[in-house]
């Protein structure tokens, strides 16, 4: 993703950084987006999970560069670098999380917080799951019931895991899927909207750091208010700066809608 000389500039800045916050503004998301295929109930595929352990969607940008994103994570590891985050865009949707090298069954240990905000207007895989043809997969990334808009499980998939995104596509029941929630397929993942649209603001202090992602409601329609439209939620993740060589800890808060699919 990076060449060389841009790779060893970003890496020596991180080294002989005095800055309280280390923000990389990455072009595109360096958080994992990934499954469990290995779960999926008998008879679900024609054929059973091939691959070893978990499987990913195949994103195109820093998600799958994997040895290089370890690379540069492993040096805020080495040098016990507190303070490190990573702001980014690309993806069409809302991401809240930690920055990890490796993901289980090859362990889990932060380095660092990362964000990827929502797009303005563009669509995301959940909208696009929307005209998905039927078939058995489909409640993976979309739950569709009479009179009511479209609920993106592909979300459920990406943060809890196969049995979790089945179960609320099946009973519409969040509690029941949170409780089949696989714990090791996204440690690294505090919040995710496949769907999102709107904004981040970024907000860094002396000891603490906060993000929050407004999201409005999918922009169809010309608003006709000042105030810009109706808005799907607010919700925040707020982390104080960490000791050289410990981890964040992210909290997370709601402050207006609903992100039960989400969180």
């Amino acid at each position: 993703m990076l060449g060389r000389e841009q790779k060893a500039w970003l890496k020596d800045r991180l080294i002989k950084s005095t800055a309280t916050w280390k923000i990389w503004g990455v072009t595109n998301g360096p958080l994992d987006m990934r499954t469990d295929p290995q779960n999926l109930p008998a008879g679900l595929a024609k054929t059973p999970w091939m691959g070893k352990d978990y499987g990913t969607f195949g994103s195109g940008d820093f998600s799958g560069a994997f040895a290089e994103r370890a690379e540069i994570y492993d040096t805020v590891r080495d040098h016990k670098i507190p303070g490190f985050v990573t702001v980014s865009g690309d993806r069409h949707s809302f991401w809240a999380g930690y920055a990890a090298p490796r993901l289980p069954p090859d362990g889990f240990h932060p380095v660092g917080l990362s964000f990827i905000t929502g797009s303005i207007s563009a669509p995301g895989l959940g909208e696009a799951a929307e005209y998905m043809k039927p078939s058995p997969m489909l409640p993976l990334f979309v739950r569709k019931t009479a009179g009511a808009a479209p609920e993106h499980t592909i979300n459920l998939t990406i943060k809890r895991g196969v049995r979790a995104a089945l179960e609320y596509a099946s009973s519409g029941d969040i509690a029941r899927a949170r409780a089949l929630t696989n714990p090791d397929v996204a440690p690294h993942l505090a919040f995710v909207d496949m769907a999102g649209h709107g904004y981040t603001v970024v907000s860094a202090g002396p000891g603490a750091i906060e993000t929050e992602f407004v999201c409005i409601a999918r922009p169809i329609a010309r608003a006709t208010t000042p105030d810009g439209g109706p808005l799907r939620y607010r919700v925040s993740h707020r982390a104080m700066m960490w000791q050289p060589g410990g981890a964040p800890t992210l909290e997370q808060r709601v402050k207006e809608g609903n992100v039960d699919l989400s969180t």
